[in-house]
C-alpha cells in the first residue's frame, strides 16, 4: 500500500481558547476548497446545537466501533469517549487535507500511524482563558484558573506545531488557522466529498 498524500492536521488547545469557534469559521471561509475536509467527530454525549457538531454515541455503540477497528483514532477525555471515523482515510488517501479537533494526548497515536501530520495548537493568555471558562457558569475563578495551569504532556518530537494566539477578534483567528491550512500541501478533492453524510464508520 502507498504512503497518503493528504495531511492530517490535529487542532488542540486548552478549555476557553475558542477552537470550534476559530474551527467554524474556518469550515466556512473554505467551503469553496473541497480539498479541505472537516469531519465531525463521534462522541458519547448528546449533540448541543450551540457548540460543537457530532455524532451522538452510546458507550455500547462506541466500545462496539472500537473492537471493530471503525476509528482511525480515537481518545477518552472529560468522562467521554471522542473518535474520528475511518473514511478519513480514503480523504487522505485522495490527497485532502483533513482537520479534526483532537486531543493533546493522541497526537503520538496519529504521528505513527499517519504520514504527514500536523498540529495547530489554539490558545490564548491565561487571564482570557480564565475569564472565559468562568462566562460559561460552571467554573469559580479559582477552579477556571486550576484548569488554565494543568500540566499537559509535550508533543512527540517529529510533529509540525503550528500556533493560533485567539485573543483578539475571531476573524483575525480564523485568517490565521485558514492560512495555516494553505500553506500545506494537498491534492483537489473530488466535488462533494468536504461533506460527507456521516453514518457509524465501518473499517
Amino acid at each position: 500500500m502507498g504512503v497518503a498524500s493528504g495531511h492530517l492536521v490535529l487542532v488542540v488547545g486548552p478549555s476557553g481558547a475558542g477552537k470550534d469557534a476559530v474551527m467554524m469559521g474556518a469550515r466556512a471561509a473554505l467551503k469553496a476548497e473541497d480539498n479541505v475536509v472537516f469531519p465531525r467527530r463521534f462522541v458519547t454525549r448528546l449533540s448541543n446545537p450551540d457548540a460543537e457538531d457530532h455524532v451522538s454515541m452510546t458507550e455500547m455503540e462506541f466500545a462496539v466501533a472500537v473492537a471493530d477497528g471503525a476509528f482511525a483514532l480515537w481518545w477518552r477525555a472529560h468522562g467521554n469517549s471522542y473518535g474520528i471515523g475511518r473514511f478519513v482515510e480514503s480523504h487522505l488517501d485522495s490527497g485532502a487535507i483533513v482537520v479534526v479537533n483532537c486531543s493533546r494526548a493522541s497526537v503520538t497515536d496519529a504521528r505513527d500511524r499517519f504520514a504527514k501530520v500536523t498540529v495547530i495548537e489554539i490558545t490564548a493568555p491565561e487571564d482570557v482563558l480564565v475569564r472565559r471558562i468562568v462566562a460559561r457558569g460552571r467554573e469559580t475563578p479559582e477552579q477556571a484558573r486550576e484548569r488554565v495551569l494543568r500540566k499537559v504532556p509535550d508533543y512527540p518530537s517529529g510533529v509540525r506545531v503550528e500556533r493560533v494566539v485567539n485573543d483578539r477578534s475571531l476573524d483575525e483567528a480564523v485568517r490565521r488557522f485558514c492560512a495555516i491550512l494553505r500553506s500545506l500541501d494537498g491534492a483537489q478533492l473530488c466535488p462533494g466529498r468536504a461533506d460527507e453524510a456521516l453514518a457509524l464508520p465501518t473499517p
